[in-house]
């Protein structure tokens, strides 16, 4: 088996590193975006209780205005813990469709023009990528039969 020189194995770092990038920047847009409209959408939605208790607190004085603002908190943690579930939910998704759409296909034309392998990719990015990733997950990983290094796997 031949190595990876230093050059193919900087050429096949920055590609990783690339490709990440590409993940990240989708998945701040995106969850940034969710975030805004789910809290948007949970204060709204909230907000009807809020005046219902409010007209219920003027008119009949059987709640002092402590007790709204504890159910103003209590609504507002509600809105928060509402967007920040859509928010990681539309992130997750929307990584997953930018990884199907354009990223594996990026991936396989890139291996194929600098005749790397599928394993080498794997197994370099594994190594380099923190553990938090995008990439990360749609990485394969092989039980049997892989290098120990991604220097020591042949190209194809």
């Amino acid at each position: 088996m031949t190595d990876l020189t230093d050059e193919r194995r900087q050429i096949l770092l920055e590609a990783i590193q690339d490709f990440n990038d590409t993940l990240i920047t989708q998945s701040i847009n995106i969850s940034g975006q969710a975030f805004n409209n789910a809290m948007r959408l949970g204060c709204g939605i909230l907000a009807i209780p809020l005046v219902i208790v409010l007209a219920v607190t003027y008119f009949a004085r059987g709640l002092d205005l402590s007790g709204v603002f504890v159910f103003s908190c209590a609504a507002l943690a509600g809105a928060l813990v509402f967007a920040a579930f859509v928010s990681n939910r539309a992130k997750f998704l929307a990584v997953q469709e930018k990884y199907q759409q354009d990223v594996s296909p990026d991936i396989v034309r890139f291996l194929n023009e600098n005749e790397f392998t599928r394993a080498q990719f794997d197994l370099l990015a594994d190594d380099v990528l923190a553990d938090n990733a995008p990439l990360r997950q749609y990485l394969v990983r092989s039980e049997a039969g892989v290098a120990s290094s991604p220097d020591e796997i042949s190209p194809e």
